[in-house]
Parts: C-alpha cells; structure tokens; sequence
C-alpha cells in the first residue's frame, strides 16, 4: 500500500499554481520560524531551503512539476505525491538517477524514449553546496572616534529569510574614510549545506575641522602672523591624541613651510603598533585692516627696505 509523502508545494504550504512570490514568502515565513540560528528546527529548516531551491528556480519548478504529473505508480496525473516501499521508483530513485547523469526514471526509462530522458534533466549533476553572498553596509564614525576606536553594534537584516541580526563592530584606532571591516560568515545563507557568506562594513569617517589624513599621516594649517613669521615664536600645537607639541618657528619662516612630528598622527591600521606623522604647514596670515599708526610705520618700514623680492621674476621682464 502507498505510503503518502509530502511535495515541495506541500513542504512550502502553497498550491501548485502558486506564483514566483507566493512561494518567496512562504519561505521567508518559514525560514523565521524554523531558522537554527533562531532556535529552529535544522532538519525542517534544510526541508524548506530544498524545496524552495527548487520552486524558485523556473527551470527546476517546471522539471519538478513534470514529474509529478507523470503520476509514480500507476497512481495517474498529479500521483506523484506517493512513495512505494516496494517494487517500483521511489522519489529518492528518481533524484538519484537525476545525480547519475541517467534521467528522471534512469536509463533504461530513457530508452524508451530514444535516450532522451525526462525533460532534459538526465544531464544535471548532483546539486552541489553554494556558499552564500556577502552583505554589506556602512557606518558612520565621527572623526575623534576614527583616531582612536570605538565600539558599535550594529543591526542588519539578512535579505533570504528577512531576519534582524545583530553584530558588535570594532571600528580599530586609525579608521579611514573608505576602510572596510569583514566579518566571516555573517552575511547571507548558502544553499544545500554551504557556509554563510560575508558581512562587510564600510567606515565613513566625518571630516575634521582641523585635522586631515593622509592615511596614518595627520596634517594640519597653522595660521601665523606676519609678524611671527618674520621674527620667530614658539606655539602651542594640538595633536590628534588629545595632548599638545611646542613648536619652534625660525625667524624668516616662509608661508607653506611644513613641520613634521613623528609618531603623533594617527595609529597605522595597515601595520599594527605603527603611528603616522603630525604635519604642520604654516599659512602667514596677511592683516586685512590696518589703523592709520600701523599704516605710517608698514610705510617707513617698507621704505627702509632695499632687498629685492623679485629678482628671479624680473631677469624675465622684457628688455
């Protein structure tokens, strides 16, 4: 006597006329539920990702939905949805004859129809495990959190079964504006047993008002006066660590002269324990309104003044 067995629509809890969507969101209904990672059922759950495998795939829906009309058993149109214990091709006969390369009902069934098999599927191989893809997302990071780490937890959704998951992310001391984080096998489902794919974070890191990268280097504009260049000073100077370096002006420093710290940039993420250099470029700062005594002494100064500040321009003037 036949032992009744359930169908892919069956394992899904759709029709056999059910559209491409309809049979998405049943799975996606039922991957929540029985998901392992959620508590679920692993075996129910590997049910559903086979059938759906199947029904989601047009090609194998309409393979599936020949076989199942062709009846099984003496059973008639639409019998398929029965196993026999005895004589005769089960469902497992039939997909590994499928897996052999010998066609729905093997080759001598094949024969019979001038070697053709069922549908074109005697060809098909064994479905093999397929790795899942990989997501991805981004962060925002604030400048000061990008120079010396910070920890988030971040919340995702994982587009196949539409689940909420979340992950903790250490954003490492030295985050750049583009840096990718990858985390294994946090991304997608596979299919037929194959591992999760890829989760990866994208970190975009704000501007800061003062301070630019150039990967692990730090650069900076330092506003001088014009007095300061000309006479020499010592400043005060902020680091992107928090702390503060002195530094010494020489008289005579031209606009654009950079200074460079060592080791006070940011912390290098591309070689671990290394730190990127402070630059210090200075930018003279031209008063823009003088009063009328500042005025009369530029004059006399200026006046006084014989140096040529344009020597190498004026070998080019035209004789």
């Amino acid at each position: 006597m036949p032992q009744a067995t359930k169908t892919f629509y069956d394992v899904l809890g759709v029709s056999r006329d059910a559209s491409d969507k309809e049979i998405k969101t049943a799975f996606h209904k039922l991957a929540q539920k029985y998901h392992p990672d959620a508590g679920g059922d692993e075996q129910k759950f590997k049910e559903i990702s086979e059938a759906y495998e199947t029904l989601s795939n047009p090609d194998k829906r309409k393979e599936y939905d020949q076989m199942l009309m062709f009846g099984m058993g003496g059973n008639g149109p639409g019998g398929g949805a029965y196993t026999y214990t005895g004589g005769g091709q089960g469902w497992g006969d039939i997909f590994d004859s499928i897996f052999r390369g010998e066609g729905a009902f093997g080759t001598d069934w094949a024969q019979g129809f001038g070697g053709q098999g069922f549908g074109g599927m005697g060809g098909a191989g064994r479905t093999r495990s397929r790795k899942g893809s990989d997501l991805s997302l981004s962060i925002d990071v604030s400048a000061e959190d990008a120079f010396r780490g910070v920890t988030r937890k971040v919340t995702y959704r994982v587009p196949s079964t539409g689940e909420q998951q979340t992950i903790t992310v250490n954003v490492p001391a030295g985050a750049v504006n583009g840096g990718k984080l990858r985390y294994k096998r946090r991304g997608e489902y596979g299919a037929n047993g194959g591992e999760r794919g890829d989760l990866v974070i994208t970190t975009r890191v704000a501007e800061h008002p003062l301070f630019k990268r150039k990967g692990a280097d730090v650069t900076m504009e330092l506003p001088v006066s014009v007095y300061e260049a000309a006479l020499g000073t010592q400043i005060e100077v902020p680091t992107p660590g928090g702390t503060a370096v002195r530094l010494k002006i020489p008289a005579g420093t031209q606009s654009g002269k950079t200074f460079r710290f060592k080791d006070l940039g940011a912390p290098d993420v591309k070689h671990r324990g290394r730190t990127g250099a402070l630059l210090v470029t200075v930018k003279v700062e031209v008063p823009t309104a003088l009063t009328d005594e500042e005025r009369t002494k530029l004059r006399e100064l200026e006046e006084a003044d014989t140096r040529d500040y344009r020597a190498r321009v004026n070998r080019f003037r035209a004789k």
